[in-house]
């Protein structure tokens, strides 16, 4: 297994170069993104912890390519205004895929903290001491099958 190639820092490259190496980062970031959007969707978490590695490594690049050039414009100032109106648009589809992402990540959290509610709830109830007293003063007996079922959980996981 060989070694990664060094990355070449962004101030080493030539402005045209260096846009189009943010504008294969910000396709190949979007396209994950999506996937990634699609498994929240269909529930597929495997897959969903698969992509982090790729992820997370394309996504350092780009911060670091696109803290560069925002701490120096003059990186990309003289790149061919064609190349930087593709890596704007591109950039342009990576926010609205990322917001699509944020949404499915809300909704995949509170399909998970709503299950688990309910299976602390229920769990609470079945371990709650019988509270008042019956006949003759003595603890009052559990209503039949409060305590030796479970009571079912229904889970609606819909977006």
């Amino acid at each position: 297994m060989s070694a990664p190639a060094r990355r070449i820092a962004a101030e080493n490259l030539a402005p045209a170069d260096l846009v189009e190496r943010m504008l294969e980062q910000t396709l190949a970031l979007t396209g994950i993104v999506r996937r990634e959007t699609g498994f929240l969707r269909d529930r597929a978490r495997s897959e969903v912890a698969a992509l982090q590695p790729e992820k997370i490594r394309i996504a350092n690049d780009y911060a670091m390519d696109a803290q560069a050039i925002h701490g120096r414009k003059d990186l990309i100032d003289r790149a061919p205004s064609e190349r930087v109106s593709r890596l704007k648009a591109a950039m342009i589809e990576l926010d609205r895929s990322l917001a699509e992402n944020g949404e499915a990540l809300v909704a995949a959290r509170s399909v998970s903290e709503g299950l688990i509610r309910m299976v602390a709830n229920a769990m609470s109830e079945q371990a709650a001491p019988t509270l008042g007293y019956g006949r003759d003063a003595a603890p009052a007996a559990r209503r039949a099958g409060s305590a030796a079922t479970p009571g079912s959980l229904t889970l609606d996981a819909r977006f």
